[in-house]
């Protein structure tokens, strides 16, 4: 995403807007679509009928300033005439009330055929959850694009190359982080953080940090999206039981289960390994489901 928002910027007929998945999501897209627009006078906004900056000209409604849909409206409206585009970037979406707001929005700015784009990053099954809401359902037709794992060898390299570490070191990160690409950005960021002069002998406590944020900071939020049965799922097959015996655990029959592995494929947090089983596709996933049904454990769920 930072790459195609970074390659479009340099385009003079694209404007770049970054929202943070917040609740103030649309009253941020209005304020930055206003400035990035090159105008400085946010301030005198309601004193103003129109204005005339860097060659856009604005002229506002009564109340504009108070209303930020119809202000983001106004200014797409000049943009377009303008020959210029807007590119939206969202990162870490989720099926939120911001984002179903900024959805509807979008929708509706679609419709009236404005010159604006969105891209939009987060987690496989969060993504799905905002796709599969009823009342998103534009969103169904929107592009998904589903990113392979990190390529090993050159998560090696770069991990040599930033911390001047082994190749058997470099190696051990790389395998650590399964190519999920937030674990390879989050251990880089640890290890810089607490040992930039990384070592095999002061790995151990980088990689205990490492698992405590990756639980915390990504795990968590995926088992709250989740289903009860998803969760019951994602523990029965842990050991990459077979689908006999993970029907057995969960006490159901296997048209029954076959949904829920389907459900958990869907959202990249499995893969088949052959012969009737799966395994996690997430690094260290399995730790954290011992780690929700232990009671000694920050992370303790009660399953």
């Amino acid at each position: 995403m930072t790459k195609v928002a970074s390659l479009l910027s340099t385009e003079q007929n694209f404007v770049h807007i970054d929202l943070l998945n917040n609740e103030n999501i649309i009253e941020n897209f209005s304020s930055k679509l206003y400035y990035a627009s090159n105008s400085k006078f946010d301030q005198i906004l309601p004193t103003i009928e129109s204005l005339s900056v860097a060659g856009l000209s604005f002229k506002f409604s009564d109340n504009q300033s108070d209303n930020p849909e119809l202000l983001i409206e106004e200014l797409l409206n000049v943009l377009k005439s303008q020959g210029k585009k807007v590119l939206i970037t969202i990162d870490e979406v989720d099926d939120s009330k911001a984002i179903q707001r900024f959805s509807q929005l979008f929708a509706a700015l679609k419709r009236k055929q404005l010159p604006v784009f969105c891209l939009m990053t987060g987690l496989p099954e969060l993504v799905l959850n905002i796709q599969n809401n009823k009342k998103l359902t534009f969103l169904l037709r929107s592009e998904k694009i589903f990113m392979s794992p990190l390529d090993n060898l050159a998560m090696v390299q770069t991990y040599q190359k930033v911390f001047a570490c082994s190749v058997k070191l470099a190696s051990q990160m790389a395998q650590l982080t399964a190519g999920y690409s937030y674990a390879f950005q989050l251990l880089g960021y640890l290890c810089f953080e607490n040992n930039p002069q990384l070592e095999e002998t002061n790995f151990a406590t980088v990689k205990e940090l490492f698992q405590l944020t990756l639980f915390e900071n990504a795990y968590q939020k995926i088992f709250e999206g989740l289903s009860d049965l998803d969760r019951q799922y994602l523990i029965a097959i842990q050991g990459q039981r077979k689908l006999e015996e993970v029907c057995r655990i969960m006490n159901k029959d296997k048209v029954f289960v076959s949904q829920y592995r389907r459900r958990t494929l869907e959202r990249r947090l499995i893969r088949p390994t052959g012969h009737g089983t799966v395994d996690y596709t997430l690094p260290l996933f399995s730790e954290y489901i011992n780690a929700i049904q232990d009671p000694d454990s920050l992370f303790y769920l009660g399953y």
